[in-house]
């Protein structure tokens, strides 16, 4: 035989290969769930079952009456990997002889909706019937030659046509009410089509608490925007921000950003109260292949954002207006005195001052807004001569030269914000050296919410006030930590969803948001802070359980992406043949991290603080003279100035 017509080498597949090839779809659940019901609606169907089991090794079932498979299709379709189907089906649904002259466009295009029963199990069974014939596939994850084998078939009669999917749930549990959530925030009721979750009919997102309907174009797309008081829906609020639906199926994750361009901010009351869902049936050429975003720098994509963005600030300012007009008058009533002493011009320039703050912020931040008033306010006196002649004529001698040394390089304004900064951190730090070593201290409302609070303690990189608790952040905090709450351990009187305490420790998560080349928020990262109670020792258990923390949190379904995630364990020791920093790889991709434990004593926090602020409470000595209840009450109402990261 002729050496070029010999295959030398055979192809071989590492076990495991189909996991690491097809990416999310295997290892998040509601992508999962997902496709295979879009792969129900490409094959025409009308109605599409999901029976979900009550426990782990349960059966999962997809089932629907589509147009179903012969054997020439289950081969070419099924088994081909990376199928193409725009290119071997085209763009159109097929639908069963009864259905004939419906039109419906496909979502499928590149061939790996039908992999998502393997996140659920590495075996799984097609049962599938046309033309009076059923053929019934046992199918199952292998290596070597081939990275999925059929390994056993059936052939029966059977009339009618459809496809039933069933696979043995050995990981990615999800309860019926979660499957039920899931596919409802996912897909848009059309009249030919219908989910049902064990035996009840999924409400396909329905939009309780609607406050608007309206048409938009942008050339020749048409959109249907409908805009939603989530107060007026369901509590547990699946999703926030703008959600758009292509052809009845929605593309990526929600989120206020699109195209490039920020719709709203989620931190504030609008973005956390409303939400504004988008159906068309255009921009399906602008849609990423696997449906989790649009594809990025699109034209077409960036002037419908735009045509949003006017439509959403208009509605944001009308909505708002009873708020706006009761925060200005709050912040002219409490400042009532300082406006006293202007002129009436002086009066009616603040007025009109707040007016334009709050007509382009409608939901500003009352406490923003309060500072920005005291601000505009001392900016008249200063006008007028009258503040600065105050301060100057009761400046001290030896003052002065100082005074003028630090405004030969500050302004008065920069001096203050800085100063005030360095002010609340070297306070917290009197009360962490005060209060960690006092055995009869409350821990849990002094020392757990002081070092919770001051991020900065653990590094420049998480200053920033954009480390914020989000929805899929609460979700996932609930579903990590839900089981190990102590309750009767500590009432936390804000309710806040992201500090846990736990019967030996309190744990307080952020995560910090970017927005990804589609315009989407994404989770980039998360900040996780476990502070155990007084006399607690971190040993390898202690690290191993922080660990577990950082995959379960990496892994979420609920982020919408992996972020990575950056634990600590604090404590008052750590324990000898100990590892004080641990890196966590990805299981199936051991070059990527997602995250690390580090493990930190409360004398090692408190020294590095006071090294990075100069040693300047020392110095200046007038933080020890503070009486304990006055420190505690300043520090842990005051709002830290944090930095803002150039992440966007």
């Amino acid at each position: 035989m002729n050496v070029k017509d010999q295959d030398l080498f055979e192809t071989i597949y590492e076990e495991n290969f189909l996991r690491r090839d097809l990416g999310a779809i295997v290892h998040r659940p509601d992508i999962a769930l997902t496709e295979l019901v879009a792969n129900a609606y490409d094959a025409g169907a009308s109605k599409v079952k999901v029976i979900v089991p009550d426990e782990l090794g349960g059966t999962l079932v997809v089932e629907d009456n589509g147009v179903g498979m012969t054997e020439k299709h289950f081969r070419q379709r099924w088994m081909m990997l990376r199928y193409n189907r725009l290119a071997h089906q085209g763009p159109n649904v097929s639908f069963p002889p009864e259905r004939q002259g419906l039109k419906r466009k496909a979502f499928g295009r590149n061939g790996i909706g039908r992999h998502g029963l393997l996140c659920f199990g590495d075996e799984y069974q097609v049962e599938t019937w046309r033309d009076g014939k059923s053929l019934l596939f046992n199918v199952s994850v292998s290596s070597g030659e081939q990275p999925l084998t059929v390994i056993s078939k059936e052939e029966v009669d059977k009339p009618g046509h459809g496809t039933r999917l069933s696979v043995p749930v050995a990981q990615h549990f999800q309860s019926g009410d979660v499957v039920s959530e899931i596919l409802s925030a996912r897909f848009i009721s059309t009249p030919d089509f219908s989910i049902s979750v064990n035996g009840n009919t999924v409400p396909l997102h329905e939009h309780p608490g609607v406050i608007d309907q309206a048409e938009l174009v942008v050339g020749t797309t048409k959109l249907k925007v409908t805009l939603v008081d989530s107060k007026q829906g369901r509590s547990d609020n699946f999703f926030q921000g703008v959600a758009v639906w292509v052809g009845g199926r929605r593309v990526g994750e929600p989120g206020w950003a699109l195209g490039g361009v920020s719709l709203a901010d989620g931190r504030k009351a609008f973005g956390k109260r409303f939400i504004v869902v988008v159906e068309t049936d255009g921009l399906r050429d602008d849609v990423v292949e696997d449906w989790s975003g649009f594809k990025p720098g699109s034209p077409m994509v960036k002037s419908v954002a735009e045509k949003l963005s006017t439509y959403i600030n208009q509605w944001r300012r009308e909505l708002l207006q009873d708020e706006v007009r009761e925060a200005k008058e709050d912040v002219l009533y409490n400042n009532k005195q300082d406006l006293k002493t202007l002129s009436r011009v002086e009066i009616i320039e603040v007025s009109q001052f707040v007016d334009g703050l709050l007509d382009e912020n409608p939901d500003l931040d009352p406490k923003i807004l309060q500072l920005a008033v005291k601000a505009a306010i001392n900016l008249e006196k200063s006008r007028s001569g009258q503040s600065l002649l105050n301060k100057l004529s009761s400046i001290s001698i030896d003052d002065i030269d100082s005074l003028d040394e630090l405004l030969a390089e500050w302004t008065a304004r920069d001096a203050l914000i800085a100063l005030s900064e360095i002010d609340i951190r070297l306070k917290v730090i009197e009360a962490l050296h005060r209060f960690s070593g006092d055995k009869d201290a409350d821990e849990l409302h002094t020392i757990h919410p002081l070092i919770l609070k001051a991020r900065w303690l653990f590094g420049p990189e998480f200053e920033s006030n954009e480390y914020s608790s989000n929805v899929g952040l609460v979700k996932t905090i609930e579903q990590v930590f839900g089981k190990q709450v102590d309750a009767d351990a500590f009432i936390n009187a804000k309710k806040r969803p992201d500090i846990v305490v736990l019967k030996q420790s309190t744990i307080g998560a952020k995560a910090l948001e970017a927005v990804d080349e589609n315009g989407h928020d994404r989770t980039k990262s998360v900040l996780l802070i476990e502070v155990k109670r007084g006399g607690f020792s971190i040993g390898r258990e202690e690290m191993n359980q922080a660990d577990g923390y950082v995959q379960d949190i990496a892994y979420s379904e609920y982020l919408g992406s992996r972020p990575f995630v950056n634990a600590f364990v604090v404590g008052e020791k750590i324990e000898p043949k100990t590892a004080a920093n641990k890196e966590i790889k990805d299981s199936d991709n051991e070059a990527q991290l997602l995250g690390k434990v580090t493990a930190i004593t409360f004398s090692i926090l408190i020294s590095t603080a006071e090294k990075r602020l100069f040693k300047l409470r020392e110095k200046l000595g007038r933080y020890a003279k503070i009486e304990d209840d006055e420190l505690l009450s300043s520090v842990l109402s005051s709002s830290s100035i944090q930095l803002p990261l150039n992440t966007h």
